[in-house]
Formats: structure tokens, C-alpha cells, sequence
């Protein structure tokens, strides 16, 4: 069985080398998103952790990307959130490593409450064979 810390690992030893990591203009974190960041972060975190012979996690990959300011008031910034959607899309659909394998389970734009900003929520299956 893979812990939580060996699948954010596994995630984040994918992602380090990526055009992803490369593109953004923040860190890559497989733990929290450093304090007061105002930059384009990416932050690796677990949501579920099974067991079995085939064990399946499922793992948040997000984005973070500033609102725009235009006339006094705050907007998503639809342009960069379309081009990061596109591309942790194509680097995260389906990826396949030593024993595990993961894929874009789902993929949504959220707002982050208190700040100006949104975020990419990629939302991945992971699964690991024992054997």
C-alpha cells in the first residue's frame, strides 16, 4: 500500500520535470502554498486513500491564478485560466508510472473565498498494483 506521502511523491516527481511546473509563474508544492503567494502556485493534496489489491486515491492537482483588475473590480482571468486548463489537461489526462497509473477524473474552475483569485481544480484518479 502507498501512503499519502508516496502518492504526492509520485504526483509530484510527474510534474516537476512538466511543462506545467515550467508555465506557471509560482512553486510547485506537494504540501501548502507558500504564505501570501500572489503567483500561479500548484498545490498537490489527497482527498481519499483506499486499500486492496488494486488501491485507488483520489489526488487534487490545483492551479492557482490571479483575477484580473479592470475598472475598480476584480474578474477571473478567463485567457490564462483557459490556456492552464488546456495544458494541465493534456499533461494530466492519463499518465502511466512504476506499478500506478493516474487520470483526469474532473477538472472545474473554482472561485477562492476571501481572495482575488481562482483556482484549477484537477481532480485525479490514482491506482496502485501491488503486484
Amino acid at each position: 500500500m502507498k501512503t499519502d506521502i508516496d502518492i504526492k511523491d509520485d504526483i509530484f516527481a510527474y510534474l516537476k520535470g512538466s511543462e506545467l511546473s515550467q508555465e506557471v509563474s509560482g512553486k510547485l508544492s506537494k504540501t501548502l502554498r507558500p504564505a501570501k503567494s500572489d503567483k500561479e502556485d500548484v498545490v498537490i493534496s489527497i482527498l481519499a486513500n483506499g486499500t486492496g489489491e488494486i488501491q485507488e486515491a483520489f489526488v487534487n492537482v490545483n492551479i492557482y491564478v490571479a483575477d484580473l483588475l479592470r475598472d475598480d473590480q476584480y474578474e477571473e482571468n478567463t485567457i490564462r485560466l483557459r490556456e492552464l486548463c488546456s495544458l494541465s489537461e493534456k499533461i494530466l489526462r492519463s499518465v502511466i508510472g512504476d506499478g500506478y497509473r493516474f487520470s483526469l477524473d474532473e477538472q472545474r474552475v473554482l472561485e477562492v473565498q476571501g481572495k482575488n483569485e481562482h483556482l484549477i481544480n484537477n481532480k485525479l484518479l490514482y491506482r496502485y498494483c501491488k503486484y
